[in-house]
């Protein structure tokens, strides 16, 4: 027995019991513990503020910008709230009467309602038209890569995968070159030919990662009934994939609407020229309409916002597919 235990005994202490004052101890010990765990909660909710004044920061600036006038963005020191909250840019933007009329800034003439509806449209189109064709191609380009063997169906796709890693200046004078021979310079097919061959790899590489993990059992049993592999894909796969193929087209409708140096060069009049590239021209070398510029950047951020928000959950579940 030791001489503790026997001093325990003596004392009337049971064993097990924990001694006099080792209450306050195990009191400070919970403490300390708590300290431990509110840290990084602490530490998880800063960052966490950080990436969303980060993110939303601009926006929300942008945001109260075009509801300023231009007296209040041009003050010493500029007032962040607006003092008199006005809708007048965005009415300039899509029709409607102003107080001070039609206003015009940078190079763009008077006429700003029409300036923007007609870029508005062209980035609708040419973007509409750029989801078509890298859908038709990823989706059956990642299927075959999946599904079937073929002699050099690997070296095909590491190659396509690779051109990746080319940065758009490196190509842009052979574009230039290949699109003026042809007279598609300032066109929409010139346009969603170079939007297509920018974003088709990754989509392929993206569909083909999402083809690996939808099981093939029905597909099998397709054609074991006698479809075809386009029957298959059109009956059976296809519908399997619906969500990869909502991902891919936000993706894709992402990628493609925010571009600025290809329209900047290909599409330079307001026949073809988007949106993202409108913007800018807001802004002139002597003046420069902040408020207008700021109402123009907002209305452009609200298509890809909306498609971000309703599918997210697919945007992420491809993105994780092929991150793994």
């Amino acid at each position: 027995m030791s001489t503790t235990t026997g001093a325990r005994r003596e004392q009337g202490i049971p064993y097990g019991a924990a001694p006099a004052g080792s209450a306050g101890q195990g009191g400070r010990g919970q403490r300390r513990l708590t300290r431990r765990r509110w840290r990084p909660g602490v530490g998880r909710a800063l960052m966490v503020a950080f990436l969303l004044s980060w993110s939303l920061g601009p926006v929300v600036i942008g945001v109260l910008t075009s509801i300023s006038t231009q007296r209040d963005v041009s003050s010493t020191p500029t007032h962040l709230l607006p003092s008199a909250p006005t809708l007048s840019a965005y009415r300039s933007l899509l029709g409607g009467a102003t107080a001070g009329g039609a206003v015009a800034a940078g190079t763009v003439s008077t006429d700003e309602t029409g300036a923007f509806r007609g870029a508005v449209l062209n980035a609708a189109v040419s973007t509409s038209l750029t989801v078509v064709v890298v859908l038709a191609v990823a989706v059956t380009a990642g299927y075959a890569f999946s599904r079937l063997r073929f002699a050099g169906s690997r070296v095909v796709l590491v190659t396509a995968i690779a051109t990746l890693a080319v940065p758009v200046v490196a190509v842009l004078v052979p574009l230039f070159q290949l699109l003026a021979g042809a007279r598609l310079i300032d066109t929409q097919l010139g346009l969603v030919l170079v939007y297509s061959s920018a974003t088709a790899p990754l989509a392929v590489w993206l569909f083909f990662n999402y083809c690996q993990d939808v099981s093939t059992d029905p597909e099998e049993a397709a054609l074991l009934d006698g479809c075809n592999r386009w029957q298959a894909l059109r009956h059976v796969v296809v519908p399997q994939l619906v969500p990869g193929i909502a991902a891919l087209t936000a993706i894709v409708m992402l990628a493609v609407w925010g571009q600025f140096l290809i329209p900047l060069l290909f599409a330079p009049t307001a026949h073809t020229k988007p949106v993202s590239v409108l913007v800018t021209e807001f802004s002139g070398k002597y003046r420069t309409d902040y408020p207008l510029v700021a109402a123009a950047g907002v209305l452009a951020l609200v298509p890809p916002a909306v498609v971000a928000s309703v599918l997210n959950r697919s945007i992420r579940s491809m993105l994780g597919t092929a991150s793994v």
